[in-house]
């Protein structure tokens, strides 16, 4: 399920879907006689292997900015920002529009909030009601992660055993919540025993290691379930550097979120400087 949780809570839930946009004009330049638009987006994630991402639900990590220049438009043409959302089957609507002031080449930027993967584009017209084109960007697209958090642990570790148990908390949109709650949840474990020191940490974290234990997910609400991690782990009497990690799989031709193809979650090891697992 996209994203890997460790020690710390996840960033805040909260957030709603909003869209904006912005219009700067640069300096004054002859129109081009056919217009041209390019098109980028950006997130307060870092971007996996060039994905754009944004997290459900998780505040400022939930909006992205698609923006761009427009350049051989002229005053009181519109351009308009269009997404299609996953599961692609139904055609690109419009999400908001901008008026040109000038035949300057000029700069937009649309604040955006998908709650699944979304392709975007911002299409050139003469003016509002218009329904011919004058130009149109590429696509760009913008894919959505689950939100949520982890409680519980890590607590002091009893000796000669130790018992640890995190509670996983999942935040997806309800149109995809019977899909999301169906993949798997992959529990990772490593650990470095030492003297008198501590010793580092470990490198390598394990699939099932430390006798992870993962329940079956719990339905919460229309859109939040949750699973539980235990791990039961002997130490005795030295000293010790744990690390734990979970993720889930991106499924994300399923329940469209996620990101495109494979990225570790489910490998029988992982290292502890991983940044994401899906």
């Amino acid at each position: 399920m996209r994203k890997a949780w460790r020690r710390a809570a996840v960033a805040a839930l909260g957030g709603a879907a909003a869209i904006a946009a912005q219009l700067t004009a640069t300096i004054p330049a002859q129109a081009a006689s056919t217009p041209s638009i390019s098109i980028a987006v950006t997130a307060k994630a870092k971007p996996v292997t060039g994905y754009v991402m944004v997290f459900y639900r998780s505040g400022a990590y939930s909006t992205a900015s698609v923006h761009g220049t427009i350049t051989g438009g002229a005053a009181g043409e519109v351009a308009a920002l269009y997404g299609q959302q996953f599961p692609f089957k139904r055609a690109a609507v419009r999400l908001g529009s901008i008026r040109l002031t000038s035949s300057a080449k000029v700069s937009y930027a649309f604040k955006v909030t998908p709650t699944l993967v979304t392709k975007y584009d911002v299409r050139l017209f003469a003016s509002t009601g218009s329904k011919a084109q004058i130009a149109i960007s590429p696509l760009r697209v913008i894919f959505v992660q689950p939100g949520g958090a982890t409680t519980g642990g890590p607590t002091k570790c009893g000796r000669p055993v130790c018992h640890e148990t995190f509670r996983l908390w999942w935040i997806v949109p309800d149109s995809v919540l019977g899909v999301a709650m169906k993949d798997p949840i992959y529990a990772y474990f490593g650990i470095n025993l030492g003297t008198v020191k501590v010793p580092p940490p470990p490198y390598w974290l394990y699939k099932n290691g430390g006798g992870a234990k993962v329940s079956g997910p719990h339905r919460v609400n229309a859109g939040e379930f949750e699973t539980t991690v235990t791990y039961t782990f002997t130490i005795g009497y030295h000293s010790y550097y744990w690390l734990w990690i979970a993720c889930g799989r991106d499924q994300m031709a399923k329940d469209g979120l996620g990101l495109p193809g494979y990225h570790g979650c489910g490998a029988s090891r992982v290292p502890r400087t991983v940044t994401y697992l899906g």
